[in-house]
Protein backbone atom coordinates (compact mmCIF):
# COMPACT_ATOMS: atom_id res chain seq x y z
CA UNK A 1 0.00 0.00 0.00
CA UNK A 2 0.93 3.26 -0.78
CA UNK A 3 1.80 5.95 1.22
CA UNK A 4 -0.88 8.18 0.21
CA UNK A 5 -3.36 5.30 1.17
CA UNK A 6 -2.08 4.52 4.34
CA UNK A 7 -2.55 8.26 5.05
CA UNK A 8 -6.73 8.30 3.96
CA UNK A 9 -7.26 5.31 5.54
CA UNK A 10 -6.03 6.50 9.02
CA UNK A 11 -8.41 10.15 8.52
CA UNK A 12 -10.99 8.29 7.45
CA UNK A 13 -10.86 5.90 10.82
CA UNK A 14 -10.19 8.61 13.16
CA UNK A 15 -13.11 10.77 11.88
CA UNK A 16 -15.82 7.44 12.77
CA UNK A 17 -14.22 6.38 16.46
CA UNK A 18 -16.16 9.46 18.15
CA UNK A 19 -19.77 8.79 16.43
CA UNK A 20 -19.21 5.28 17.82
CA UNK A 21 -18.02 6.36 21.23
CA UNK A 22 -20.35 9.06 21.99
CA UNK A 23 -23.73 6.35 21.10
CA UNK A 24 -21.90 4.40 23.39
CA UNK A 25 -22.10 6.28 26.70
CA UNK A 26 -25.48 7.52 25.90
CA UNK A 27 -26.68 3.69 26.59
CA UNK A 28 -25.23 4.00 29.91
CA UNK A 29 -26.24 7.18 31.51
CA UNK A 30 -25.57 6.99 35.26
CA UNK A 31 -28.51 7.23 37.59
CA UNK A 32 -28.85 9.28 40.41
CA UNK A 33 -31.09 9.74 43.64
CA UNK A 34 -30.97 13.20 45.81
CA UNK A 35 -33.29 13.88 48.92
CA UNK A 36 -34.30 17.58 50.55
CA UNK A 37 -33.44 15.82 53.77
CA UNK A 38 -32.40 12.07 55.22
CA UNK A 39 -34.17 12.88 58.51
CA UNK A 40 -37.42 14.00 60.13
CA UNK A 41 -38.84 14.47 63.30
CA UNK A 42 -41.90 14.29 64.65
CA UNK A 43 -44.15 15.49 68.00
CA UNK A 44 -46.01 13.05 70.18
CA UNK A 45 -48.63 14.01 67.63
CA UNK A 46 -49.73 12.07 64.27
CA UNK A 47 -48.85 14.35 61.32
CA UNK A 48 -46.86 14.26 58.02
CA UNK A 49 -44.39 15.43 56.02
CA UNK A 50 -42.97 15.89 52.57
CA UNK A 51 -39.20 15.50 51.55
CA UNK A 52 -38.97 16.50 48.33
CA UNK A 53 -36.42 13.93 45.97
CA UNK A 54 -34.92 14.23 42.88
CA UNK A 55 -33.55 11.20 40.30
CA UNK A 56 -33.54 10.12 36.63
CA UNK A 57 -34.88 6.79 37.50
CA UNK A 58 -38.07 4.93 39.14
CA UNK A 59 -38.02 5.47 42.73
CA UNK A 60 -39.54 3.35 45.85
CA UNK A 61 -39.87 3.20 49.23
CA UNK A 62 -40.67 1.06 52.08
CA UNK A 63 -40.65 1.72 56.13
CA UNK A 64 -40.09 -0.10 59.52
CA UNK A 65 -42.33 0.37 62.11
CA UNK A 66 -46.30 0.00 61.45
CA UNK A 67 -47.00 3.19 63.00
CA UNK A 68 -44.48 4.87 60.49
CA UNK A 69 -45.84 5.00 56.71
CA UNK A 70 -44.12 6.46 53.31
CA UNK A 71 -45.01 6.98 49.92
CA UNK A 72 -44.23 8.39 46.46
CA UNK A 73 -47.06 11.01 45.30
CA UNK A 74 -45.70 12.34 42.01
CA UNK A 75 -48.66 14.48 41.71
CA UNK A 76 -47.10 16.65 44.34
CA UNK A 77 -44.26 16.66 41.90
CA UNK A 78 -42.24 13.50 43.05
CA UNK A 79 -41.98 13.67 46.95
CA UNK A 80 -42.05 11.08 49.95
CA UNK A 81 -45.09 11.42 52.06
CA UNK A 82 -44.41 10.25 55.28
CA UNK A 83 -46.89 9.81 57.94
CA UNK A 84 -46.95 8.88 61.83
CA UNK A 85 -49.11 7.81 64.05
CA UNK A 86 -49.93 9.37 67.53
CA UNK A 87 -47.12 8.02 70.34
CA UNK A 88 -49.01 7.34 73.10
CA UNK A 89 -46.22 6.10 74.81
CA UNK A 90 -45.29 8.69 77.77
CA UNK A 91 -41.60 9.19 77.79
CA UNK A 92 -40.74 6.67 75.37
CA UNK A 93 -39.12 8.40 72.02
CA UNK A 94 -39.60 5.79 69.34
CA UNK A 95 -37.68 5.71 65.73
CA UNK A 96 -38.08 4.08 62.09
CA UNK A 97 -36.13 4.06 58.49
CA UNK A 98 -37.52 4.79 55.42
CA UNK A 99 -35.35 3.32 52.67
CA UNK A 100 -35.53 4.95 48.83
CA UNK A 101 -34.00 3.07 45.75
CA UNK A 102 -33.39 4.51 42.44
CA UNK A 103 -32.04 1.44 40.46
CA UNK A 104 -29.24 0.06 42.48
CA UNK A 105 -28.84 3.74 44.36
CA UNK A 106 -30.10 3.48 48.01
CA UNK A 107 -31.23 6.25 50.39
CA UNK A 108 -32.17 6.33 54.03
CA UNK A 109 -34.44 8.45 56.20
CA UNK A 110 -33.97 8.57 59.59
CA UNK A 111 -37.55 9.29 61.34
CA UNK A 112 -37.96 10.58 65.06
CA UNK A 113 -41.19 10.65 67.08
CA UNK A 114 -40.44 12.43 70.46
CA UNK A 115 -43.01 10.98 73.24
CA UNK A 116 -45.19 13.27 75.33
CA UNK A 117 -43.52 14.47 78.01
CA UNK A 118 -45.13 13.79 81.77
CA UNK A 119 -47.26 16.34 82.69
CA UNK A 120 -48.07 16.50 86.50
CA UNK A 121 -49.50 18.87 89.13
CA UNK A 122 -51.72 20.14 91.51
CA UNK A 123 -53.29 23.05 92.22
CA UNK A 124 -52.10 23.68 96.36
CA UNK A 125 -49.01 23.05 97.77
CA UNK A 126 -50.28 22.56 101.26
CA UNK A 127 -53.44 22.89 102.52
CA UNK A 128 -53.47 24.83 106.24
CA UNK A 129 -56.74 26.04 108.39
CA UNK A 130 -58.00 26.87 111.30
CA UNK A 131 -61.29 25.14 112.36
CA UNK A 132 -61.64 22.45 115.27
CA UNK A 133 -64.72 20.64 113.22
CA UNK A 134 -65.04 18.36 110.41
CA UNK A 135 -64.17 20.54 107.32
CA UNK A 136 -63.83 19.80 103.57
CA UNK A 137 -61.43 20.94 100.93
CA UNK A 138 -60.46 20.02 96.97
CA UNK A 139 -57.19 19.61 95.30
CA UNK A 140 -57.62 19.31 91.63
CA UNK A 141 -54.78 16.99 89.95
CA UNK A 142 -53.44 17.25 86.27
CA UNK A 143 -51.86 14.59 85.06
CA UNK A 144 -51.52 12.74 81.66
CA UNK A 145 -50.04 9.42 83.82
CA UNK A 146 -52.08 7.25 86.30
CA UNK A 147 -51.92 7.31 89.62
CA UNK A 148 -52.99 6.75 93.41
CA UNK A 149 -53.80 8.99 96.39
CA UNK A 150 -52.92 8.71 99.85
CA UNK A 151 -53.53 10.66 102.78
CA UNK A 152 -53.98 9.75 106.76
CA UNK A 153 -56.26 8.47 108.94
CA UNK A 154 -58.03 11.75 109.73
CA UNK A 155 -58.54 12.49 105.73
CA UNK A 156 -60.92 10.45 103.78
CA UNK A 157 -61.17 10.60 99.82
CA UNK A 158 -65.65 11.22 99.66
CA UNK A 159 -65.25 11.59 95.57
CA UNK A 160 -63.13 13.08 92.52
CA UNK A 161 -64.94 13.84 89.54
CA UNK A 162 -63.10 14.83 85.83
CA UNK A 163 -62.67 18.55 85.21
CA UNK A 164 -61.79 18.11 81.60
CA UNK A 165 -59.52 15.54 79.84
CA UNK A 166 -56.59 15.72 81.86
CA UNK A 167 -57.71 17.16 85.01
CA UNK A 168 -59.29 15.57 88.07
CA UNK A 169 -60.98 17.01 91.26
CA UNK A 170 -60.57 15.43 94.35
CA UNK A 171 -62.85 16.10 97.13
CA UNK A 172 -61.42 15.14 100.65
CA UNK A 173 -63.03 15.75 104.60
CA UNK A 174 -60.63 16.29 107.34
CA UNK A 175 -61.92 14.82 110.41
CA UNK A 176 -62.43 17.11 113.56
CA UNK A 177 -60.03 17.76 115.98
CA UNK A 178 -60.00 15.24 119.50
CA UNK A 179 -60.62 18.09 122.13
CA UNK A 180 -57.53 17.61 123.82
CA UNK A 181 -55.26 17.83 120.78
CA UNK A 182 -54.97 21.66 119.28
CA UNK A 183 -52.92 20.88 116.08
CA UNK A 184 -52.15 18.28 113.40
CA UNK A 185 -50.03 17.53 110.10
CA UNK A 186 -50.05 14.98 107.75
CA UNK A 187 -49.86 14.75 103.89
CA UNK A 188 -51.98 13.76 100.63
CA UNK A 189 -49.67 12.17 98.38
CA UNK A 190 -50.31 11.66 94.51
CA UNK A 191 -47.70 8.44 93.32
CA UNK A 192 -47.44 7.64 89.89
CA UNK A 193 -46.73 3.69 90.43
CA UNK A 194 -44.56 2.42 87.93
CA UNK A 195 -42.91 5.87 86.45
CA UNK A 196 -39.64 5.81 88.46
CA UNK A 197 -38.91 9.08 86.41
CA UNK A 198 -41.52 11.04 88.10
CA UNK A 199 -41.59 11.71 91.46
CA UNK A 200 -44.50 11.28 94.18
CA UNK A 201 -46.21 15.04 94.87
CA UNK A 202 -46.41 15.36 98.44
CA UNK A 203 -49.17 18.02 99.42
CA UNK A 204 -48.72 18.88 103.45
CA UNK A 205 -52.03 19.32 104.98
CA UNK A 206 -51.77 21.46 108.92
CA UNK A 207 -55.04 21.79 111.01
CA UNK A 208 -55.07 23.64 114.42
CA UNK A 209 -57.31 25.40 116.60
CA UNK A 210 -55.14 27.51 118.07
CA UNK A 211 -56.15 31.07 118.48
CA UNK A 212 -53.64 34.23 116.97
CA UNK A 213 -52.27 36.42 118.65
CA UNK A 214 -49.98 39.17 117.47
CA UNK A 215 -49.19 43.12 117.25
CA UNK A 216 -50.57 45.25 114.20
CA UNK A 217 -49.75 49.10 113.81
CA UNK A 218 -50.45 51.76 111.51
CA UNK A 219 -47.67 54.34 110.93
CA UNK A 220 -47.86 57.57 108.69
CA UNK A 221 -43.90 58.27 107.90
CA UNK A 222 -43.93 61.45 106.48
CA UNK A 223 -42.55 61.77 103.43
CA UNK A 224 -40.12 64.31 103.65
CA UNK A 225 -37.02 64.88 105.72
CA UNK A 226 -36.66 61.63 105.93
CA UNK A 227 -32.93 61.17 106.60
CA UNK A 228 -32.72 63.16 109.85
CA UNK A 229 -35.80 61.36 111.19
CA UNK A 230 -35.42 57.79 110.17
CA UNK A 231 -33.34 56.67 112.94
CA UNK A 232 -35.86 58.12 115.26
CA UNK A 233 -38.25 55.60 113.24
CA UNK A 234 -36.35 52.87 113.56
CA UNK A 235 -36.15 53.32 117.35
CA UNK A 236 -39.89 52.79 117.44
CA UNK A 237 -39.95 49.77 115.14
CA UNK A 238 -37.47 47.74 117.23
CA UNK A 239 -38.66 48.76 120.29
CA UNK A 240 -42.35 48.10 119.74
CA UNK A 241 -41.57 45.21 117.65
CA UNK A 242 -45.20 45.60 115.12
CA UNK A 243 -46.01 42.23 113.21
CA UNK A 244 -47.35 43.94 110.89
CA UNK A 245 -48.14 47.57 110.43
CA UNK A 246 -49.74 49.68 107.30
CA UNK A 247 -47.51 52.26 106.39
CA UNK A 248 -48.32 56.07 104.16
CA UNK A 249 -46.46 58.64 102.79
CA UNK A 250 -43.56 56.40 102.45
CA UNK A 251 -41.47 56.63 98.91
CA UNK A 252 -39.69 53.54 97.78
CA UNK A 253 -36.26 55.22 99.65
CA UNK A 254 -38.63 54.82 102.74
CA UNK A 255 -39.51 50.94 102.06
CA UNK A 256 -36.06 49.81 100.85
CA UNK A 257 -34.42 51.56 104.11
CA UNK A 258 -36.41 49.92 106.49
CA UNK A 259 -36.03 46.15 104.98
CA UNK A 260 -32.59 47.18 104.78
CA UNK A 261 -32.66 47.81 108.07
CA UNK A 262 -34.95 45.24 109.69
CA UNK A 263 -34.36 42.12 107.80
CA UNK A 264 -37.50 40.41 109.38
CA UNK A 265 -39.86 42.73 107.50
CA UNK A 266 -40.74 42.24 103.87
CA UNK A 267 -43.64 44.50 102.03
CA UNK A 268 -46.62 44.37 99.60
CA UNK A 269 -48.00 47.69 98.44
CA UNK A 270 -47.62 49.47 94.98
CA UNK A 271 -46.53 53.40 94.29
CA UNK A 272 -49.84 55.67 94.04
CA UNK A 273 -48.71 57.15 90.83
CA UNK A 274 -48.03 53.79 89.62
CA UNK A 275 -45.06 50.98 89.89
CA UNK A 276 -42.64 52.13 92.51
CA UNK A 277 -43.70 55.61 91.75
CA UNK A 278 -44.82 58.37 94.45
CA UNK A 279 -46.24 57.49 98.18
CA UNK A 280 -47.04 54.01 98.99
CA UNK A 281 -49.31 52.66 101.44
CA UNK A 282 -47.45 49.67 101.83
CA UNK A 283 -47.93 47.11 104.61
CA UNK A 284 -45.29 45.51 106.14
CA UNK A 285 -44.71 41.90 107.72
CA UNK A 286 -42.86 40.09 109.89
CA UNK A 287 -41.83 37.19 107.08
CA UNK A 288 -41.17 34.49 109.51
CA UNK A 289 -44.66 34.79 111.05
CA UNK A 290 -47.34 35.52 108.02
CA UNK A 291 -47.04 33.61 104.79
CA UNK A 292 -48.54 36.37 102.44
CA UNK A 293 -51.00 34.29 99.94
CA UNK A 294 -52.40 37.47 97.78
CA UNK A 295 -52.17 41.05 97.54
CA UNK A 296 -53.34 44.25 95.27
CA UNK A 297 -53.81 47.75 95.43
CA UNK A 298 -56.46 49.75 94.36
CA UNK A 299 -57.25 53.89 93.71
CA UNK A 300 -59.54 55.78 95.92
CA UNK A 301 -61.34 57.31 92.32
CA UNK A 302 -64.05 56.52 90.06
CA UNK A 303 -61.60 54.24 88.33
CA UNK A 304 -60.10 51.95 91.22
CA UNK A 305 -58.36 50.05 88.65
CA UNK A 306 -55.51 52.29 87.81
CA UNK A 307 -53.35 55.70 88.81
CA UNK A 308 -56.37 58.14 88.94
CA UNK A 309 -57.64 61.36 90.91
CA UNK A 310 -60.44 60.79 93.13
CA UNK A 311 -63.59 63.60 93.23
CA UNK A 312 -62.46 66.58 94.39
CA UNK A 313 -58.94 65.37 95.21
CA UNK A 314 -56.80 67.36 92.44
CA UNK A 315 -53.62 67.59 93.93
CA UNK A 316 -52.91 63.89 95.02
CA UNK A 317 -53.44 60.34 93.86
CA UNK A 318 -54.41 58.31 97.03
CA UNK A 319 -54.53 54.48 97.30
CA UNK A 320 -55.58 51.94 99.44
CA UNK A 321 -53.18 48.35 99.47
CA UNK A 322 -54.06 45.47 100.77
CA UNK A 323 -52.87 41.59 101.28
CA UNK A 324 -54.49 37.98 102.71
CA UNK A 325 -51.83 37.01 105.18
CA UNK A 326 -51.63 33.31 106.62
CA UNK A 327 -50.55 32.65 110.06
CA UNK A 328 -47.32 30.22 110.33
CA UNK A 329 -48.26 29.27 113.97
CA UNK A 330 -51.73 28.80 114.10
CA UNK A 331 -53.14 28.68 110.00
CA UNK A 332 -55.43 31.28 110.52
CA UNK A 333 -56.03 33.80 107.25
CA UNK A 334 -56.65 37.12 107.30
CA UNK A 335 -56.99 40.28 105.09
CA UNK A 336 -55.23 43.94 106.30
CA UNK A 337 -56.06 47.04 104.08
CA UNK A 338 -54.05 49.76 104.41
CA UNK A 339 -55.48 53.40 103.04
CA UNK A 340 -54.50 57.05 102.79
CA UNK A 341 -57.83 59.65 102.87
CA UNK A 342 -57.34 62.58 101.05
CA UNK A 343 -56.76 65.46 103.43
CA UNK A 344 -58.20 68.42 100.84
CA UNK A 345 -61.21 66.75 99.39
CA UNK A 346 -64.14 66.35 101.50
CA UNK A 347 -66.11 64.78 99.01
CA UNK A 348 -63.62 62.30 98.11
CA UNK A 349 -63.16 60.97 101.79
CA UNK A 350 -66.79 60.33 101.79
CA UNK A 351 -66.41 58.41 98.72
CA UNK A 352 -63.28 56.62 99.98
CA UNK A 353 -65.00 55.33 102.72
CA UNK A 354 -67.72 53.90 100.42
CA UNK A 355 -65.41 52.59 98.32
CA UNK A 356 -63.09 50.99 100.78
CA UNK A 357 -66.47 49.42 102.27
CA UNK A 358 -66.76 47.81 98.67
CA UNK A 359 -64.07 46.38 98.38
CA UNK A 360 -63.47 45.36 101.85
CA UNK A 361 -66.82 43.12 100.69
CA UNK A 362 -65.75 42.40 97.74
CA UNK A 363 -62.31 40.90 98.47
CA UNK A 364 -63.14 39.18 101.70
CA UNK A 365 -66.51 37.98 100.77
CA UNK A 366 -67.31 37.76 105.20
CA UNK A 367 -64.94 34.51 105.10
CA UNK A 368 -62.13 35.83 106.91
CA UNK A 369 -60.89 38.57 109.60
CA UNK A 370 -60.02 41.79 108.47
CA UNK A 371 -58.26 44.14 109.38
CA UNK A 372 -58.15 48.42 107.95
CA UNK A 373 -55.87 50.62 109.02
CA UNK A 374 -54.66 54.08 107.89
CA UNK A 375 -54.29 57.49 107.57
CA UNK A 376 -57.72 58.80 107.17
CA UNK A 377 -57.93 62.44 107.62
CA UNK A 378 -60.87 62.33 109.32
CA UNK A 379 -62.38 62.79 112.87
CA UNK A 380 -64.24 61.10 115.27
CA UNK A 381 -67.85 61.60 114.50
CA UNK A 382 -67.08 62.45 110.86
CA UNK A 383 -68.96 61.66 107.86
CA UNK A 384 -66.19 59.21 106.51
CA UNK A 385 -66.03 57.65 109.88
CA UNK A 386 -69.35 57.44 110.85
CA UNK A 387 -69.78 55.02 107.48
CA UNK A 388 -67.19 52.75 107.83
CA UNK A 389 -68.85 52.11 111.54
CA UNK A 390 -72.22 52.13 109.35
CA UNK A 391 -71.24 49.03 107.96
CA UNK A 392 -71.25 46.69 110.54
CA UNK A 393 -68.69 44.66 110.39
CA UNK A 394 -65.83 46.97 111.00
CA UNK A 395 -65.04 48.27 114.46
CA UNK A 396 -62.86 51.11 115.56
CA UNK A 397 -60.23 49.53 117.87
CA UNK A 398 -60.25 52.47 119.85
CA UNK A 399 -63.77 51.72 120.85
CA UNK A 400 -62.91 48.58 121.92
CA UNK A 401 -60.56 48.73 124.04
CA UNK A 402 -61.46 49.30 128.45
CA UNK A 403 -57.73 51.35 128.87
CA UNK A 404 -56.71 53.07 125.77
CA UNK A 405 -53.30 54.08 125.94
CA UNK A 406 -51.26 57.26 125.09
CA UNK A 407 -53.06 60.32 123.73
CA UNK A 408 -56.44 60.16 121.86
CA UNK A 409 -55.41 62.47 118.76
CA UNK A 410 -52.37 61.25 116.51
CA UNK A 411 -51.73 64.27 114.69
CA UNK A 412 -48.65 65.79 116.10
CA UNK A 413 -47.43 68.09 113.94
CA UNK A 414 -44.34 67.91 114.71
CA UNK A 415 -44.18 69.48 117.79
CA UNK A 416 -42.29 67.60 120.24
CA UNK A 417 -43.92 69.12 123.91
CA UNK A 418 -47.15 69.31 123.14
CA UNK A 419 -49.77 66.70 123.29
CA UNK A 420 -50.95 65.40 120.05
CA UNK A 421 -54.96 66.51 119.38
CA UNK A 422 -56.17 65.65 115.78
CA UNK A 423 -57.04 61.64 115.61
CA UNK A 424 -56.77 60.92 112.43
CA UNK A 425 -55.36 57.75 112.23
CA UNK A 426 -56.90 54.21 113.00
CA UNK A 427 -57.19 50.99 112.92
CA UNK A 428 -60.27 49.25 112.26
CA UNK A 429 -61.19 45.24 113.02
CA UNK A 430 -63.51 42.87 111.82
CA UNK A 431 -66.59 42.01 114.47
CA UNK A 432 -64.66 38.19 115.28
CA UNK A 433 -61.53 39.88 116.85
CA UNK A 434 -60.54 40.58 120.79
CA UNK A 435 -58.81 43.56 121.05
CA UNK A 436 -56.19 42.97 124.00
CA UNK A 437 -54.44 46.32 124.09
CA UNK A 438 -55.04 49.80 122.11
CA UNK A 439 -51.99 52.53 122.33
CA UNK A 440 -51.31 55.67 120.44
CA UNK A 441 -47.34 55.60 120.48
CA UNK A 442 -46.20 59.50 121.70
CA UNK A 443 -42.37 58.38 122.31
CA UNK A 444 -40.18 61.29 121.47
CA UNK A 445 -36.53 59.74 121.08
CA UNK A 446 -33.75 61.90 122.22
CA UNK A 447 -36.77 64.99 122.23
CA UNK A 448 -37.73 64.64 118.65
CA UNK A 449 -40.88 63.27 116.70
CA UNK A 450 -39.82 60.74 114.62
CA UNK A 451 -43.05 61.78 112.09
CA UNK A 452 -45.58 64.06 112.39
CA UNK A 453 -47.86 61.43 113.12
CA UNK A 454 -47.57 58.92 116.16
CA UNK A 455 -47.94 55.45 115.85
CA UNK A 456 -50.93 53.56 116.69
CA UNK A 457 -50.57 49.86 118.00
CA UNK A 458 -53.45 47.34 118.61
CA UNK A 459 -52.87 43.75 119.87
CA UNK A 460 -55.59 41.37 119.14
CA UNK A 461 -56.61 37.79 119.57
CA UNK A 462 -58.55 36.00 116.65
Amino acid sequence: MSRHKISLFLVTFLSIFPFFACGHGQDTEMAFLELAHNDVVFWPEAGEKMIEVRSNAKVTVESTGSWCKAEITPKNGNKIRITVERNGEIGVERSSEVTVRAKEIVRNIKVRQLSEKPRVSVSQSQICFNENQTLGFTLDISSNLPYSVDSPSWIAEMMNEDVDKWVKRHHFIALALDRPESKREGTVVVRFNGHSDVKDIVVPVKQSNEYSRFSSGSYNLLVGGWPDRRELVYTIVNHYDFDIWGTQEGTKVHLTDIVNQFKKYHYTGTGRDGGDNGEFSAIFYKTDRFELLDEGSFWFSNTPEKPSYGWDAVNYRRICSWGKFRDRETYNVFYFFNSHFDHQGAVARVESAKLLLSKIKEIVKNQYTFFASGDFNCQPGSEPISILKAYGQLYDARDLAEEPLGPEGTFNQLKPFEASKNRIDYIFVSKNVKLLQYRVIDDRPYGRCPSDHDPVLIVTEF
